[in-house]
């Protein structure tokens, strides 16, 4: 008789962590059912969790940044100051998370491969869009 391959079940994502907000947990299942089933295991959970909060964080931000800007005129240039300065270090939080859990492509590819893809990718030369062929 031949081996006996065993079957795998149905693949399951990963469940968002408990104690994230609503807005939290739904960049958590974005962000994880954007990949395999198997991407994130559960010692990458802590870091994920945290990724959440800082997006959510920064689009938080960036509504107040925007609702200042309305009110310039009228409001406090150091409370934009301060937003400004908020979402800067939350942006770079963002950006060294996300690499880290190799959800950027500067994360996935080395110099040389992401320049063979640059060049596989573009599509075409310039001159030749918008042309049928015909």
């Amino acid at each position: 008789m031949g081996d006996v391959i065993p079957v795998a079940g149905p693949s399951v994502h990963l469940a968002p962590a408990p104690g994230l907000t609503d807005d939290q947990a739904q960049v958590w299942r974005e962000t994880v059912e954007a990949r395999s089933a198997d991407y994130f295991g559960e010692d990458a959970a802590p870091l994920l969790e945290e990724y959440c909060r800082v997006v959510v964080m920064c689009r938080l931000l960036a509504v107040q940044i925007e609702a200042e800007l309305v009110a310039i005129g009228r409001g406090e240039p150091s409370i934009l100051k301060t937003l400004l300065d908020m979402r800067d270090k939350e942006s770079r939080r963002l950006t060294s998370i996300a690499t880290k859990l190799r959800i950027t492509n500067q994360s996935r590819y080395t110099p040389d491969k992401a320049a063979v893809k640059a060049r596989k990718g573009s599509g075409g030369k310039v001159w030749q869009f918008g042309k049928t062929g015909a």
